[in-house]
């Protein structure tokens, strides 16, 4: 972990300590193929939230055969993002995702209709933020400890090559190994 924060050049100060359990739910019957609902409940010592995410390999089309609709019950905050991940491979592979955020716990978030069941699961995460950038310490059921670190940033060549510099290239040279899963996939096998 110390290693991990000097190599990005971050302080080992504040933090944030988190229990993540993901759920299975029913996937939409009008979305685009290639893509995929999930949920999560994160907890921080007495806060909770519940997150619903579309994920999917490809932009979303703004058809109206597919609209997004928030499914959460309660205020709840929404963003579309594009994940990048580097896999080892020689270019990054795009996510792009939909998703919503309530301050509940899922039973009382979700509705019943979505099927949310818990993956019987759960891993603590430790978060780093500062200065833009986040560095997640994420230690899996199954004692694998896994690093995700993401920057706010725009899906341009330069934010990528920024990325790049800054993020990937002293992470590789630490040996740190690219992982092919995602933080979901990783999260969500028992």
């Amino acid at each position: 972990m110390k290693e991990s924060l000097a190599t990005l050049s971050l302080k080992q100060g504040k933090h944030d300590d988190f229990v993540v359990q993901y759920f299975a739910v029913n996937q939409p019957t009008n979305a685009p193929a290639d893509s995929k609902a999930v949920a999560r409940e994160r907890r921080r010592g007495h806060h909770v939230e519940a997150t619903y995410k579309f994920r999917g390999a490809a932009p979303f089309p703004a058809s109206p055969s597919y609209l997004w609709e928030c499914p959460l019950k309660g205020p709840a905050e929404s963003k579309n993002e594009v994940d990048i991940t580097w896999t080892g491979g020689a270019f990054p592979i795009r996510a792009y995702s939909q998703s919503c955020t309530a301050n509940a716990d899922m039973a009382h978030a979700m509705p019943t209709t979505y099927g949310a069941k818990p993956l019987g699961c759960t891993s603590k995460m430790r978060r780093f933020s500062e200065g833009g950038v986040t560095l997640e310490i994420w230690e899996l059921q199954n004692g694998k400890q896994v690093l995700d670190v993401s920057v706010k940033g725009e899906d341009t060549a330069r934010d990528l090559v920024t990325f790049q510099t800054r993020i990937v290239g002293p992470l590789l040279n630490r040996g740190v190994r690219p992982l092919k899963d995602s933080k979901t996939e990783l999260g969500s096998s028992c």
